[in-house]
């Protein structure tokens, strides 16, 4: 059977010779020479897009209203949102990388990322659960570096076609092209990730990378922090006062400044923490203290969450916590097959391809 490029873009054919999609995205490395810029490697990996990522980029440019029947004494009318959309835009591509408490690459025997298989005598990537990432984002991000930081923005974006049946698909000449795979693109120069300088071979060993929403921010005047942190919002660094009761159900108190009721919103991701605590304090034990809210009345203090906090021995939360906005929207998450170094010798161009249906 005659082989497309199908199979590059997510469509294989199954046995019945019937062509089908096997995943939903693909984030390839182009590895290059930072002196000729001769292309000297290129990895790919499959991966899996969120499925809210995947409509919130096939409708990228949303209105910001929305439309309410009751307006205007129930004739109806177009009302802003009240969502700041461009928050939930793809704005960068984060990475990860191997390394001890010396700042020296780990590669495969970082048992974080990686786990020796018997059968086929290697190192493979540990299968990413609920618990692999604790703090919400990657498992050990490269840490905020002024002003080369890990927070690249996404620089480049186009399509590419991938290739479909329009009609028999048995027949070579019945496969069309369609424009619908996203492609988001961002550059590793021969100055940037290059480790933390201890020495002259120094480099970065990149063993994981993420597709983020978040604000667009500045220079943030940080070193040494988890990128993520960037992104966390509460009252003056702390976070806001709240009460559970052991249920799906928190709630801001009285305490709380009036400006700040409204920061938390539905569709929001919040992160729990100890009562009067910042972004580092005690998690309270739980496997993660990252939330979705479902539900928040504009003007009201209950948040209704997608599921009830609790502990590792899984008993429910009670008492005071505190609460902070997390802004920080890990669309998608890979571990690399095999760690990819970064030194002052290579350009490194990391692309992001995303099939919308």
């Amino acid at each position: 059977m005659k082989i497309t490029l199908a199979d590059q873009y997510g469509m294989a054919r199954n046995r019945h010779g019937i062509m089908e999609r096997t995943y939903d995205g693909e984030v390839e490395f182009e590895i290059r020479s930072a002196k000729t810029h001769a292309v000297l490697e290129v990895i790919r990996c499959h991966n899996i897009i969120k499925v809210f990522a995947k409509e919130i980029f096939a409708h990228c440019i949303p209105s910001q209203e929305v439309w309410d029947p009751n307006f205007n004494g129930g004739t109806g009318d177009w009302v802003d949102s009240g969502l700041n959309l461009g928050q939930y835009s793809p704005k960068y591509i984060i990475f990860g990388a191997s390394y001890d408490v010396n700042g020296l690459p780990l590669d495969t025997a970082d048992t974080r990322f990686y786990i020796y298989d018997d059968v086929s005598q290697s190192y493979v990537p540990r299968a990413l659960d609920v618990g692999a990432t604790f703090n919400g984002g990657l498992i050990n991000p490269i840490p905020i570096a002024e002003p080369v930081r890990p927070l690249k923005r996404i620089e480049r974006i186009y399509f590419e076609p991938s290739y479909q049946p329009a009609g028999v698909p048995l027949l070579q000449s019945d496969v069309r092209a369609i424009n619908n795979v996203l492609v988001l693109e961002t550059t590793l120069q021969q100055d940037e990730y290059n480790g933390f300088g201890l020495t002259a071979y120094d480099y970065f060993t990149i063993t994981e990378v993420g597709l983020v929403g978040a604000p667009q921010i500045g220079l943030v005047g940080n070193c040494g922090v988890d990128p993520h942190s960037l992104f966390v919002n509460g009252n003056a660094g702390i976070g806001l006062e709240c009460s559970t009761s052991g249920t799906a159900t928190i709630t801001l108190t009285a305490a709380n400044p009036l400006n700040m009721i409204n920061m938390i919103q539905e569709g929001d991701q919040i992160m729990i923490v100890a009562h009067g605590g910042t972004i580092t304090a005690n998690t309270l034990g739980q496997v993660s203290p990252y939330y979705l809210v479902i539900s928040k009345v504009n003007g009201g203090s209950d948040i209704v969450l997608d599921r009830t906090p609790v502990d590792f021995n899984n008993v429910p939360l009670t008492g005071n916590i505190a609460v902070f906005q997390d802004q920080f929207r890990l669309f998608s998450h890979r571990i690399m097959v095999s760690p990819i170094k970064k030194s002052a010798d290579f350009e490194i161009t990391c692309r992001w391809r995303i099939l919308i249906d």
